[in-house]
């Protein structure tokens, strides 16, 4: 990704403002199987160096869209973050197991800065754009705060448009209109 990919010759003194817009689509990583449903995201922000270290400080911002998960129709939810992330020069890590008492004692020491690695004389930051954003992504998408959804018996979009259906089975008082589904309840009750 070369808007998000910074040389490190490039870091003056003061850093390096970044302020791209790019395809949330260009982000996504290889192994990647899901897309996060975003069009595009606005990095803004500055990469500095401070000793070793590198340090990239701004916001993410874009729109997350989806469906509705009440009446289906596309939803639109805007996002804006702040976000903070190290890097080091080296080799990332290897993935090891660890016990659950050793990883509370690593939360514990942690704080809440990201640190990443990196090899070579570049910084992309396009795989901790790509993280930010999935875990960032709403877990229930809605048009409106106050969607009516879809009507459960004839499936009209209840934000548009009026059905009788609700009024139907309002009629039939509750659970009385069971019987009809089950029968078989009916003839025992007559026993």
């Amino acid at each position: 990704m070369d808007k998000l990919t910074v040389s490190l010759t490039a870091i003056a003194s003061d850093g390096v403002n970044i302020d791209v817009t790019v395809a949330a689509s260009s982000l996504r990583p290889n192994h990647t199987a899901e897309d996060v449903p975003v069009g595009d995201v606005t990095v803004q922000g500055c990469l500095q160096q401070v000793d070793s270290e590198y340090f990239f400080q701004g916001t993410l911002s874009g729109e997350y869209h989806r469906p509705c998960d009440r009446c289906l129709e596309q939803a639109v939810d805007p996002f804006a973050f702040d976000v903070i992330w190290s890097f080091e020069q080296g080799a990332p890590e290897p993935v090891t197991d660890v016990d659950e008492e050793e990883e509370d004692i690593e939360l514990q020491v942690e704080d809440k800065l990201s640190t990443f690695t990196f090899q070579g004389n570049e910084i992309d930051l396009s795989q901790q754009v790509w993280e930010e954003l999935a875990l960032a992504m709403p877990t229930k998408f809605l048009c409106q705060e106050d969607c009516k959804g879809l009507c459960p018996s004839c499936g009209i979009n209840l934000n548009d448009n009026t059905c009788s259906c609700r009024e139907e089975s309002m009629d039939n008082k509750g659970l009385a209109g069971l019987a009809d589904l089950l029968p078989r309840l009916e003839s025992k009750k007559e026993d």
